[in-house]
């Protein structure tokens, strides 16, 4: 009689549930026991979710949030970041002079232009043998909570991207940039954010390139996630005389660039550059930079801004694979503060 007590309390306490977890079983085991209204649902045991490969929830055997394990392969998908630089508000001595926070729901016409197509007949491959197509359509460019999207896609054997320009609508002299952004991760995508002088068209590219000049605030490339390059083009008489001045930058406290979001600014005076990450200052150039080749400096003129999300071309050494799309540039704001 006292073995068969024994026996019924043990049982008793094995499929109880107390404080959300069961004595002797659990809530997450999976199993139905105890007084839950499901396998691990309900009853005492916390409420959740019946787990599928589609919930939203990583559970079962995934090896991701509804990716792998015995779930159908997915992809990650737009991913924003939540960390990373903030730039302040203001700097001394300097006025907020143009702006885009990229809160809209659309492309600000009053501020930007589209570049479309793959440069040709003038520039074609846009000068550097890149794979895309630009367009403006609304699955290469769009906003999602207060950032610019740049997604670059593969589309039936055809990558697909977008570039955008302050031309004729922003053209300006001199100023602190402020770029806040995260980079995309695949390997053959090139992020360029960069200045081209105000002349400067692509129908007729050879007339002011690189004479008028090209301020590169930054250029990256998926291949390597922990590098950026500030760089200068210059020279008459192209291609005899291009050149070009440039220097890496490498990823802050072990964050790559596409994890987190960076600043990316330019310090842009009279006869003088510096290019900044998050603040700290890594390269400069002045007049004794270009006459050192031989070159007039051409960077005392107005220029307009462009950024632009490509695959392919002549800097990435890593070659683009189509399954690897879709990824992503992720804007959050320009700001161009001038001097009092």
């Amino acid at each position: 009689m006292k073995i068969r007590y024994r026996f019924i309390l043990l049982f008793f306490l094995m499929v109880s549930c107390s404080s959300n977890s069961e004595f002797g079983v659990s809530c997450n085991d999976n199993i139905k026991n105890g007084n839950e209204t499901g396998v691990d649902c309900g009853g005492e045991c916390a409420p959740c979710t019946i787990a599928s490969c589609d919930d939203g929830i990583l559970n079962g055997n995934e090896t991701g949030v509804d990716c792998g394990g015995v779930c159908n392969p997915c992809s990650e998908g737009l991913l924003i970041p939540y960390g990373g630089f903030q730039a302040p508000n203001s700097y001394s001595g300097y006025t907020l002079f143009w702006s885009d926070e990229f809160n809209e729901t659309s492309l600000n016409s009053s501020k930007w232009n589209y570049n479309i197509g793959n440069g040709c007949p003038s520039l074609c491959g846009w000068g550097n043998n890149e794979l895309q197509q630009f367009t403006s359509s609304n699955k290469n460019l769009y906003f999602k909570e207060g950032n610019l999207i740049i997604e670059a896609k593969n589309e039936s054997n055809q990558y697909t991207s977008s570039r955008i320009n302050t031309d004729n609508k922003f053209e300006f002299k001199y100023g602190r940039i402020d770029v806040r952004a995260a980079m995309p991760s695949v390997s053959g995508t090139w992020t360029a954010l960069f200045l081209l002088n105000k002349n400067y068209t692509t129908s007729n590219p050879g007339v002011y390139w690189p004479s008028g000049g090209e301020i590169d605030i930054m250029e990256y490339l998926g291949e390597d996630r922990n590098k950026i390059l500030g760089t200068a083009h210059y020279g008459t008489d192209f291609p005899n005389n291009w050149h070009f001045n440039s220097v890496n930058y490498n990823s802050q406290n072990g964050e790559p660039f596409n994890e987190v979001y960076y600043v990316f600014s330019i310090i842009w005076e009279e006869d003088k550059i510096t290019w900044l990450v998050n603040d700290v200052a890594y390269h400069s150039i002045t007049p004794a930079t270009t006459s050192a080749k031989g070159q007039p400096y051409p960077f005392n003129d107005e220029f307009y801004l462009i950024f632009a999300l490509s695959v392919g071309g002549n800097l990435p050494k890593a070659t683009p694979v189509a399954n690897d799309f879709p990824d992503y540039l992720i804007i959050d704001y320009v700001r161009v503060y001038q001097k009092n």
